[in-house]
């Protein structure tokens, strides 16, 4: 009841201060007129008492300036946005409340080169309630967009938000669209070829989502060393998965080497839980690792700092001069042992 309409009216009245503070931006400077609250209302399909709310706000902190009788106008040296661009950064399917390490690192990495590149660029990161699922009408307003893991079903959108803004995808293959992706099927394969030379006989994968070339990869590791790879031991981040690790070593068949396509979640409690996976080696991406989690085995870095450049010229480039390629995320690998845990380091600051 109560508590959903408020959430309702709030989170239209973030969406109207975003599109305000983004039609700000795009007026490079001058001096224009709101439109009214009526067609505010219309466009957001919310009532004009929530638009005038939203809009008193904002002349309460000296972004819009209001003249008797004839309407709300921008003040330009309020935002400070005289030949500045906004670029966006959306994160998934624009609703998520909570970034993980790797999605915030990225979005540091490409908007830290944005506004360096250039003062006057404005990074916006999109996510929460702020786009409406059907139309995403505010992405229109923006100058080129970054996309985070965009979800399966907003592909048609991406599709159509990219004849008008260029935008650039980081997580998969996505044909029509520039995109980075993680390139599972090779990864995996250098990293089950890395483990088993390491000595590794027995390997398991866990990864989230279809991704048959994931498995494909570590299949050719083991084919080509002569071992079996079996179905059982491709397994997922949920709990019954860890319970099957459980299995595996009551059974006397643990893994001695864990190749993690995802946040490794309740795995790490279950792995020191068992005396038996204690030289189990563990290959994951350094950012889904914390401090807590010491192993043996193999961090994976994906370079994104080395791309962020890429991106932005790309986006730079225009929506119709965009190659629409999908290119490989630049990925490297370091043998890490429990005891020092960021050996890689020394070595990346000196070269």
């Amino acid at each position: 009841g109560g508590g959903a309409m408020r959430n309702q009216t709030q989170s239209s009245y973030m969406r109207i201060r975003h599109y305000v503070f983004d039609w700000l931006a795009s007026r490079e400077g001058s001096v224009t007129r709101l439109p009214s609250n009526r067609e505010l209302a219309e466009k957001f399909g919310v009532s004009q008492p929530t638009v005038v709310r939203a809009l008193q706000e904002l002349v309460r902190e000296g972004y819009l300036t209001n003249r008797r009788g004839v309407g709300l106008f921008s003040n330009p040296d309020r935002i400070g946005t005289r030949e500045s661009r906004i670029w966006g950064f959306v994160f998934g399917d624009g609703r998520w409340a909570y970034l993980s390490r790797d999605a915030f690192h990225t979005a540091g990495c490409i908007g830290g080169e944005l506004l360096e590149r250039d003062s006057h660029n404005l990074l916006k990161m999109i996510t929460m309630g702020e786009t409406g699922q059907e139309s995403f009408p505010e992405l229109s307003t923006l100058s080129g967009i970054c996309w985070w893991c965009p979800d399966e079903k907003l592909i048609p959108n991406l599709l159509h938000i990219a004849e008008l803004v260029p935008v650039v995808a980081v997580s998969r293959r996505i044909p029509g669209i520039d995109c980075y992706y993680f390139d599972f099927e090779q990864e995996n394969y250098e990293t089950a070829r890395q483990l088993i030379s390491g000595g590794c006989r027995r390997l398991c994968l866990v990864k989230d989502g279809p991704h048959p070339e994931a498995v494909r990869g570590v299949e050719r590791a083991c084919a080509e060393a002569g071992l079996a790879f079996p179905s059982g031991y491709v397994l997922t981040p949920e709990r019954e998965s860890e319970l099957e690790l459980e299995k595996m070593v009551a059974l006397g068949c643990a893994p001695d080497g864990i190749i993690f396509n995802c946040r490794a979640i309740g795995f790490p409690e279950t792995i020191r839980r068992h005396p038996e996976l204690e030289h189990c080696r563990i290959a994951s991406d350094a950012l889904w690792v914390d401090r807590k989690w010491q192993y043996d085995g193999l961090r994976l870095r994906t370079h994104y700092e080395k791309i962020a450049g890429e991106i932005i010229d790309l986006l730079e480039a225009g929506a119709n001069a965009m190659p629409r390629l999908a290119r490989r995320l630049p990925v490297t690998r370091e043998i890490v042992t429990g005891n020092t845990t960021y050996q890689g380091n020394q070595q990346e600051t000196e070269s």
